[in-house]
C-alpha cells in the first residue's frame, strides 16, 4: 500500500513537471515571437521615419526604455551616414534614449540590465556624455570601465587618453590589453597624448612599463610617423618588453628611419627582438632587406631562424636567398630555407627532404 502510494507521487510530480517545463518552453517561445515582432516593427517604423525625415508628433514613451528599440536605433545609425546619420542622432535626442540609458548605467541591480544600458549608451552616447564616461573610467566592474574607455575613443575625446592610460597601470594585464585596443580606435590626433604619457612614464614601475609596451602596440596601429622617435628609442632601451613591442610598431610605420631601426635590431642580444625585427621587415615589402635577413638563417635561436625564413618567402628576391641557403654548410640554415622552400612549394627538384637533427648553442 505504502509502496504505491509513493509511485502515485512520484508519478504526479512527475507529470507536473513535465506541464511545468513545456509551460516554460511555450512561454520562451511567444517572448522570442513578440521579441522578433516588436524589433521588425521598430525596424520598419525606423526606415519610414528615416526616409521620410519626419518624426511622429506623438512618440510613444516606451521606446526610449525599450533595449530592442535601442539596438534598431544602434543599427541603424552604424549603417548610415550623412544627413541620415544626423537625422537618427536627432531622434536619439527627441526620444530621450541617452538619458534612460545613463540612469540605468547608474544603477547597480538588476545586474545585466545596467550592462545592457552602458553598451547602447557606448554607442549612442555625444559629446555631452564625455564627463559621464570618464566617470564610469573608475567604476569597480571591468566590463562597465573598457566600454566607457571604447566611448570615449569612439567620441575622439583625446583629453581621456592619459586617463585611460592611468588606468591600465592599475588594472590586470588583460583589462589592460582591452583599453589599448579602445585607444587604437583614436586616429591619429591620439599619437600626441600617447608619446606624452609615454616619456612622463619612461621611469615608472613595473605596472608602467607593461603599459608603456601596449601603449607602443597602439602608436604602431596607428602608423604615424610622428610616432617613430618614441618607438626608436624604445626599440635602443634596455626592457624586452618594450623593444619587442616596439619592433612591431616600427614595421607598421614602415618608413626610411623605421627600417634603419629594425636593420640594426637584426643584431640585437634579446633573440625575441631579432625574431620581431625580421617579421617587421618583412612587412616593408622591401626587397633591399633580403640579404640582411637571410643572414639569420643561421641565427643561434630557432624562432629568428624560422622567422627569417618566412620573411624571406614573402620578400621580393627572399625566394632567390633561400635557394642559396640550400647549398650553405650550414645545416641549420639549410634546414630551415628547405622547409620554408617546401611551405612555397618551390623545392628544387631532387632536394632532399631530411631535416638537420641537433641543437647550435643549447637550443634548436
Amino acid at each position: 500500500m505504502g509502496l504505491s502510494l509513493v509511485s502515485t507521487v512520484l508519478a504526479l510530480a512527475t507529470v507536473v513537471a513535465s506541464v511545468a517545463l513545456i509551460s516554460v518552453k511555450l512561454a520562451h517561445r511567444i517572448m522570442l515571437k513578440g521579441r522578433g515582432v516588436r524589433s521588425a516593427h521598430y525596424i520598419a517604423a525606423l526606415g519610414e521615419m528615416i526616409s521620410r525625415k519626419l518624426l511622429p508628433a506623438d512618440i510613444p514613451r516606451r521606446w526610449a526604455a525599450d533595449p530592442l528599440f535601442h539596438d534598431a536605433v544602434i543599427e541603424y545609425r552604424h549603417l548610415l551616414s550623412g544627413e541620415e546619420r544626423e537625422f537618427v542622432d536627432h531622434l536619439i535626442a527627441e526620444v530621450g534614449i541617452v538619458g534612460v540609458l545613463q540612469r540605468r548605467a547608474r544603477w547597480r541591480w538588476p545586474r545585466p540590465v545596467r550592462l545592457r544600458a552602458i553598451a547602447a549608451l557606448v554607442e549612442l552616447a555625444g559629446s555631452d556624455q564625455v564627463p559621464f564616461l570618464r566617470f564610469l573610467l573608475g567604476d569597480h566592474n571591468d566590463y562597465v570601465r573598457s566600454h566607457a574607455a571604447h566611448g570615449l575613443a569612439r567620441l575622439g575625446d583625446v583629453s581621456s587618453i592619459p586617463l585611460i592610460l592611468d588606468l591600465a597601470t592599475r588594472v590586470r594585464p588583460w583589462e589592460a590589453a582591452r583599453l589599448a585596443d579602445a585607444l587604437a580606435a583614436f586616429d591619429r590626433r591620439a599619437v600626441k597624448p600617447i608619446n606624452e604619457w609615454i616619456l612622463k612614464h619612461w621611469d615608472g614601475d613595473g605596472s608602467h612599463v607593461e603599459t608603456i609596451a601596449q601603449a607602443a602596440r597602439v602608436l604602431g596601429l596607428l602608423g604615424e610617423t610622428s610616432a617613430e622617435t618614441t618607438l626608436i628609442e624604445m626599440l635602443e632601451s634596455d626592457r624586452l618588453g618594450w623593444k619587442v613591442a616596439a619592433a612591431s610598431a616600427l614595421g607598421r610605420i614602415a618608413s626610411d628611419t623605421s627600417r634603419g631601426a629594425l636593420l640594426k635590431a637584426l643584431h640585437d642580444d634579446s633573440w625575441e627582438v631579432r625574431a620581431r625585427a625580421v617579421r617587421a621587415l618583412a612587412s616593408l615589402a622591401d626587397g633591399s632587406v633580403a640579404p640582411a635577413i637571410a643572414e639569420l638563417l643561421s641565427d643561434s635561436q630557432w624562432w629568428v631562424r624560422q622567422n627569417a625564413a618566412e620573411s624571406l618567402g614573402e620578400l621580393p628576391g627572399g625566394v632567390a636567398e633561400l635557394q642559396r641557403a640550400l647549398s650553405s654548410e650550414d645545416r641549420f640554415a639549410a634546414d630551415a630555407a628547405r622547409n620554408q622552400l617546401a611551405e612555397l612549394r618551390m623545392l628544387p627538384a631532387g632536394t632532399e627532404t631530411t631535416l638537420a637533427v641537433g641543437s647550435r648553442e643549447g637550443s634548436s
